[in-house]
């Protein structure tokens, strides 16, 4: 026999303590990477909240359409919400400023939806760190729109 045989071959691949450190290793990685996505931006949650808002508006245009009377969004400064039909709503979190342009016949903080798709239109603005997000609805149309600046 030749001595080059008589030598166990070594097999390719990891050995159970090389996969343990790199699964340890993975493992801390993602753990990392959760605590850093759970901790949001305010800008995160600003657009968050934006986002939720021209989704709730539209609610409120449809329901008016096929319901066939008035609907109404009211934005509640004091308790930093924003209710639409059937008592959806919407929070806004401790910092982000907003404002709401209406015309006057909706009331200082509404913006209602009519049956024949018209509404009395207006902008809700959201702001925090300099940055902006504005859910805004045109009188005429009831189109939904959302701008962003800063």
């Amino acid at each position: 026999m030749s001595g080059a045989r008589s030598h166990k071959r070594r097999e390719a691949g990891f050995s159970l303590m090389e996969l343990l450190v790199a699964l340890t290793i993975l493992a801390l990685a993602m753990g990392v990477v959760s605590l850093s996505v759970s901790r949001r931006s305010p800008t995160f949650e600003m657009r968050k909240a934006a986002s939720e808002t021209a989704s709730l508006v539209r609610e409120a245009r449809i329901a008016a359409q096929s319901s066939g009377r008035a609907e109404r969004v009211v934005f509640d400064a004091e308790a930093r919400r924003i209710t639409g039909p059937g008592n959806a709503s919407v929070s806004v979190p401790e910092g982000i400023e907003t404002s709401l342009v209406s015309s006057a016949s909706a009331g200082p903080s509404a913006i209602v939806f009519f049956p024949d798709g018209s509404s009395t239109g207006g902008k809700l603005t959201f702001e925090i760190l300099g940055r902006r997000e504005t859910v805004t609805v045109d009188w005429l149309t009831s189109r939904v729109g959302r701008e962003t600046a800063g």
